[in-house]
């Protein structure tokens, strides 16, 4: 587990290094990539993962749970990072702290642990879906939470209501109700922006780091960043959902994979895209996803 796991998180590293060197050689502005995940490749990553996903429709309740679970964290993150930050950064605190990195992280370190195992295949449905529920909370209550450091409620929510990333689900469920299925050179096309998106998506944390000369990292918000996420988070979690939900083998294993995992890599996108902080947010990411290493295998272990 740990050698599948230091592989993974050494991969997701090595993406950002590239993204910073080629964002020192090349210039290349994080907020024009940023912009194509969000506008580009979200949607259509959403889209194809719910129609391909072997899970049904019912599936959408862990969706939901998981969409509503990420932004009563961020809410309560929302109120102590206000506590400790009088800028910007409260705000970004709050956006981090609603959920980790599901897509970039989760999604194939669980396609590779638990793939033709007993309780795999429903462990992995849950996760897709959850996946789904984690890119609509970035784009939606992160994107939000973001943008209000900048503008209004009602600006704030009308950016939101464009994202193409929540229209593009909702039309995904639709279809999927009604048993339809991409044609094959469809599918085969669309499916090569999955391994993009992944692949943008660590490139921006790089590209952000970039953007500055001298990067002076911002220690108290990377600390108090990873201690939510990968601490409080994680145990409060576990706890709630262990001793006051009856859980089967494969959501146990979804659960400690979900509240354990590292800082979310779209938070870095949102960050440069909206212009806040991005630099912070992309280092808190980094030095986040290095601990993953001792984090998850920790819980797995401790829960297991």
């Amino acid at each position: 587990m740990f050698v599948d796991i230091f592989q993974r998180v050494a991969f997701l590293i090595a993406v950002s290094l590239l993204g910073w060197y080629v964002g020192k050689k090349f210039k290349i502005s994080s907020k024009d990539i940023s912009t194509l995940l969000i506008y580009i490749f979200s949607p259509i990553v959403s889209f194809v993962l719910i129609l391909e996903s072997p899970a049904n429709v019912g599936y959408v309740g862990y969706s939901v749970l998981f969409y509503v679970v990420s932004c009563i964290a961020a809410v309560l993150a929302l109120w102590v990072g206000q506590r400790i930050w009088k800028d910007n950064r409260a705000n970004l605190f709050a956006a981090a702290g609603g959920q980790g990195n599901v897509g970039y992280f989760v999604l194939p370190l669980a396609i590779g642990l638990l793939h033709g195992k007993e309780g795999g295949a429903a462990a992995i449905g849950i996760i897709v879906f959850c996946k789904v529920a984690s890119t609509i909370y970035e784009f939606t209550m992160a994107f939000y939470l973001t943008a209000r450091s900048l503008y209004s409620a009602r600006k704030s929510l009308i950016m939101v209501a464009k994202m193409p990333t929540l229209h593009a689900t909702i039309l995904a469920l639709i279809v999927k109700y009604f048993g339809f299925h991409l044609p094959e050179f469809l599918s085969s096309g669309l499916n090569g922006f999955t391994g993009g998106y992944s692949i943008l998506g660590m490139m921006v944390i790089g590209l952000s780091l970039a953007r500055y000369e001298k990067l002076i990292p911002d220690w108290k918000f990377t600390a108090y960043s990873i201690i939510w996420k990968q601490g409080l988070y994680t145990l409060v979690i576990i706890f709630l959902f262990t001793y006051f939900f009856n859980l089967n083998y494969a959501e146990k294993i979804v659960l400690v994979m979900l509240a354990s995992n590292p800082l979310a890599g779209n938070i870095a996108a949102v960050a440069a895209a909206l212009d806040v902080h991005p630099e912070k947010a992309a280092f808190a990411i980094m030095v986040s996803t290095i601990l993953a290493l001792v984090t998850v295998p920790l819980t797995l272990a401790f829960v297991f």
